[in-house]
């Protein structure tokens, strides 16, 4: 059978472990990224100082491919760009990645497609079977439009530019946002800088990296039982009680888990979210390190808006307050967008109220165009791992999946789920902490078990370890051979069986 080319567009997290799954089955697979390096979101032009995983350790690997023991508990981002870069080495991807390399346009030819790319100074048009879009959730930094900000004289970035440390040395800082990497880069700028405030419309939860200082978040954030907590669009039975007759329990529940991170981090005042949890799951991280900096005065927080810049290094907020800042980063989160694509299938995909795939990696009615990474979750490289491997059982023809139709409407039906659970992700995919649910559809789609483990104690209260799945490659061959091995009735075999029979009737 002759082999097939495969265009991976994105060498993170998501593009590389794609990119290793399609060549263990035996695609030809090239993955170009238009960043001098491999890492995505990870890679050295991308990181602000100080930056760690939201992950644990063991919950962050690839399936098959751990953390060498002496790397943190929460790994700094050189550690993460160590070990991708460990991960293409072990797996012979290096020769298959174009760094530098930009995808300027993604056009159908007939069954095929052709791919535009652009290095330095050239250009060149290629030919694939299939694309996997890999640019993931993180792609294109996201700075709102505000009046004035051409009158600004101090210096504005994203969190994403970030990456010199000398930037905020001794400058009067402002930072923009309430989650993660807006309390990330307030920490940093308090320590460097000669001041730090803090502007945000909506706090957010945030976990410590250990409950009680001792316990590593892992035990509670990351299990089976944890999401069942939750509740996602599609019910068991015993789920469907627990959040019917149950719900009064589960408030209880997260009323004290509410009451310990408030008490644990210190969280008071402003940054205080106006919701118990399980509300704002939709941007929960893990770190609360800034909050004693709060607590000492040395990052002041504001919970507004910016109006405007009137001129100078003034900057006016919707409460009217005037701050001066010789630094402005806006910690405000990235687009996702897909402007390579051929506009007939954009629209078919970048709709208005988000992007329109099924199970987060098809399109419907595009069968040979796939999307990888593009469903922000607490345990990204596993959903992407999983999801790899489900699209290439769907590239392979093993894999069967809805009509269109009833592929629309179950994407219109999770959509209406994300807008009611998640109102502030109701134009986005959001996996989130339904991690779990999240794979059993995937892994049920592929024929296999979704449980994952044959101790019930170890399922359900131990967290969801990478490597729980690291045999899936394994897994989908045996399961190809056994369908192999069925018989099937086929038409020439169904005409055979009735000649048969009517020639023993004859002569009989």
């Amino acid at each position: 059978m002759q082999q097939r080319h495969v265009c991976v567009i994105g060498a993170g997290i998501s593009g590389l472990v794609t990119a290793k799954v399609l060549a263990g089955d035996g695609f030809d697979v090239v993955v170009f990224e238009k960043a001098p390096t491999l890492g995505g979101v990870w890679a050295a032009c991308r990181t602000y100082p100080g930056l760690r995983t939201n992950n644990p350790r063991d919950t962050y690997a690839f399936s098959d491919h751990p953390f060498p023991p002496d790397v943190a508990d929460f790994p700094s981002a050189a550690e993460m760009r160590a070990y991708l870069q460990s991960y293409a080495e072990r797996f012979g991807l290096l020769p298959r990645i174009r760094v530098g390399t930009e995808v300027a346009k993604v056009a159908q030819d007939g069954d095929r497609w052709k791919v535009t790319v652009r290095t330095a100074g050239s250009e060149n048009i290629l030919d694939f079977d299939f694309v996997v879009v890999c640019n993931g959730v993180f792609s294109t930094p996201r700075i709102p439009a505000v009046e004035g900000m051409e009158r600004f004289t101090g210096r504005i970035v994203h969190s994403a530019s970030l990456t010199d440390p000398e930037l905020v040395k001794d400058q009067r800082v402002l930072v923009v946002g309430g989650g993660k990497s807006a309390l990330d880069c307030a920490a940093w700028a308090a320590a460097e800088g000669r001041s730090c405030t803090l502007v945000f419309r909506q706090a957010y939860w945030m976990w410590p990296r250990y409950l009680g200082g001792v316990v590593n978040v892992q035990w509670l954030m990351f299990s089976r039982l944890t999401a069942r907590a939750l509740r996602y669009h599609r019910l068991s039975r015993a789920d469907a009680w627990l959040h019917g007759a149950g719900a009064p329990l589960l408030r209880l529940v997260w009323a004290g888990v509410t009451r310990l991170l408030r008490a644990q981090a210190g969280i008071s005042g402003p940054l205080v979210p106006d919701a118990p949890l399980p509300r704002h799951l939709e941007s929960i991280g893990i770190g609360t390190e800034a909050y004693a900096l709060v607590r000492s005065g040395r990052i002041r927080p504001r919970k507004s808006s910016i109006r405007r810049f009137p001129g100078g290094t003034a900057i006016e907020l919707d409460d009217g307050e005037v701050l001066d800042a010789d630094v402005v980063i806006f910690a405000t989160g990235f687009t996702q967008a897909v402007p390579f694509l051929e506009e007939s299938i954009r629209r078919q995909i970048e709709r208005e109220d988000g992007f329109h795939l099924y199970r987060f990696v098809l399109a419907p009615g595009v069968p040979r165009l796939g999307f990888i990474g593009y469903n922000s979750s607490t345990a990204c490289q596993l959903t992407s791992e999983v999801a790899a491997h489900w699209l290439s059982d769907r590239f392979l023809g093993r894999l069967r999946v809805p009509s269109v139709e009833d592929m629309n409407r179950e994407i219109e039906r999770v959509r209406r789920w994300t807008a009611e659970v998640m109102p502030a992700r109701s134009r986005g995919f959001f996996v989130g902490p339904w991690v779990v649910p999240h794979l059993d559809e995937l892994m049920r789609d592929m024929g296999l078990p979704a449980v994952r483990s044959s101790n019930f104690i170890a399922e359900n209260l131990l967290p969801v370890w990478p490597t729980r799945y690291r045999t899936l490659a394994e897994e989908r061959r045996r399961a190809r051979n056994r369908r192999a091995g069925r018989f099937y009735l086929s038409a020439a075999r169904a005409a055979g069986v009735v000649l048969i029979v009517a020639l023993w009737w004859m002569l009989h």
